[in-house]
Order: structure tokens, then C-alpha cells, then sequence
């Protein structure tokens, strides 16, 4: 993830103060497994980029024995060395509305760098109503970039390497405190 060191710091103190890094298995376990299953002949390594506390990747570990899990998140003391080489599955899962906005199409490109079959992203499109309470960021909503889900899609799309190709989008609205908030999921494919 590009990041500033400031913004990097502050990540620690959210992780260690707020319940972080909780979501994916909620919002994303079915899709993964549904490609794990579904493309268990060439999908052997995942990384998920964005962690937080890896709840996640325990779900794979249990679930899928044969498959390496790979976990990042600078916001995590241990799991913040940014990752080298590609993984057959990149997985993201409210992630990247957290990314400092003159940061994300440098973190688009990279997660596609990374990507050696598949890129998954689920991504939360609302604010959240949390606010920072420190850093550089004080005073914000904790979803430092919230668009609308066919503005990501046209980030993803303005930002893509050549050989990385849009497989699936998924406009969706779920319901949170009596709102309806909506999400949307894309999901690339790195082809020939």
C-alpha cells in the first residue's frame, strides 16, 4: 500500500483502539470460497492486503488446508512488511476507502502487480460516521474516500496494466442502522 509514514503510524493507533480489521470475513468469505472452490486447480496462494486483525485469513486457513495465506496490513505491528512477488489471489475487503486519496491509484496498481490470477475487491462506498481523533487525518471520516460504486469501477479501469481485465462488478446496497449503504465488489483477472 503507498502510504505516508504519518498516515502508517496513525493506522497502528486506530487497529489498536477501534474493532478494525473485522469485516472481510462478512462481507467477502462467500466470494472467496466460492473461488477457492471453484478455481482450486490454479488458486494456491492468496494475499490479503488490508488485513487488519486476520480474521480472514484464520477463515481460509480452516477452510482451505492446501492454500498459503499471506497477510498485509501497515497498520499491524508484524503483518506491515509490505509483500514481494505475486500471489495467485489478491484480496482486499473494506480496505481500500481507507487509502489517503493521493495515494489510491498508486495502491491500484500495485494490487494489480501483485496479482498473479485473480484481484477481489469489496469496498465500502458510505462514510462510516467515525471520525480520526489524531494524526494527520483529524477530524475526517475514518472512510478517507468514499465514491460512488461506479466511480471505483472507473478507477479500476482508468488505472488498469494491460493484461488485467475486468471479470466481475457488483453494485450492491446493505443495510446499516436503517440506511441503506452501498458496496460494490470487482473482480480482475490477469490474462495471457
Amino acid at each position: 500500500m503507498s502510504i505516508t509514514p504519518e498516515y502508517a503510524e496513525e493506522l497502528a493507533v486506530q487497529h489498536g483502539n477501534m474493532k478494525w480489521g473485522t469485516s472481510a470475513k462478512r462481507f467477502a468469505a462467500a466470494d472467496i470460497s466460492w473461488l477457492l472452490e471453484s478455481r482450486s486447480a490454479y488458486l494456491k496462494t492468496v494475499l490479503d492486503y488490508g488485513c487488519g486483525k486476520g480474521q480472514m485469513g484464520e477463515f481460509l486457513r480452516q477452510r482451505f488446508p492446501g492454500v498459503t495465506v499471506a497477510e498485509y496490513d501497515p497498520g499491524i505491528p508484524g503483518k506491515n512488511v509490505p509483500p514481494q512477488g505475486q500471489y495467485d489471489l489478491v484480496i482486499t475487503c473494506d480496505v481500500l476507502e481507507h487509502v489517503e486519496p493521493h495515494m489510491i491509484d498508486d495502491t491500484i496498481v500495485r494490487l494489480q502487480e501483485l496479482t498473479g490470477k485473480v484481484l477481489y475487491n469489496n469496498i465500502a462506498c458510505s462514510p462510516t460516521g467515525h471520525t480520526f481523533k489524531s494524526g494527520p487525518y483529524v477530524g475526517r471520516d475514518i472512510h478517507l474516500i468514499v465514491e460512488e460504486p461506479r466511480l471505483w469501477r472507473q478507477r479500476f479501469s482508468l488505472n488498469a496494466m494491460p493484461n488485467i481485465q475486468e471479470w466481475e462488478y457488483r453494485h450492491v446496497e446493505r443495510r446499516k442502522r436503517g440506511d441503506m449503504r452501498p458496496r460494490c465488489t470487482l473482480i480482475h483477472e490477469r490474462v495471457g
